[in-house]
């Protein structure tokens, strides 16, 4: 029974994963509207408002998912840009001791989870992303006390099994 259920559930994602590289390739930059995006993508897990009135849409894909889309809107409500920003040159981008949580959120989304580490004075933010070797990672950040990024780690997880890690 739990050998059926799995291959449903792998078979659902995969076609909601298709369905998804449908509708963002229907998205152009300067064509498209808020409401074509929100109709790909669905609700953002979050909005930034910039000063000149643009906006950052943020669209994890966690847990299960290994991608983080982020829509940039011009003031005017176009799509300026989408990017899938969980990758190799935006995780280059987080400085030990200089990236903020905030601007980490703005780099590569929130985290699919949040673990507090109490004796350390930090939080552990986890993402599940795909390497240049199309490995599933685990990678986490791991956040101080006042918000500042102390480290990361990058486990590579086994082929064909979720759950064993390296």
């Amino acid at each position: 029974m739990k050998t059926s259920f799995r291959i449903a559930a792998l078979a659902a994602a995969a076609l909601l994963a298709g369905c998804a590289v449908v509708a963002i390739s229907r998205l152009e930059p300067g064509k498209s509207t808020e409401a074509d995006v929100r109709q790909a993508l669905g609700q953002p897990a979050r909005e930034f408002r910039d000063p000149d009135g643009s906006r950052q849409l943020v669209f994890p894909t966690g847990p299960m998912g290994t991608e983080t889309h982020m829509a940039w809107l011009s003031p005017d409500g176009r799509l300026a840009r989408l990017e899938q920003v969980l990758d190799a040159e935006h995780i280059q981008r987080i400085e030990k001791g200089v990236t903020t949580s905030a601007q980490l959120e703005r780099l590569i989304g929130p985290p699919w989870r949040a673990i507090d580490f109490p004796n350390l004075g930090q939080v552990a933010w986890d993402y599940v992303l795909r390497d240049a070797w199309d490995y599933q990672v685990d990678f986490s950040v791991m956040i101080d006390r006042k918000g500042i990024v102390a480290g990361t780690a990058y486990v590579r997880r086994d082929r064909g099994n979720d759950s064993g890690m390296r």
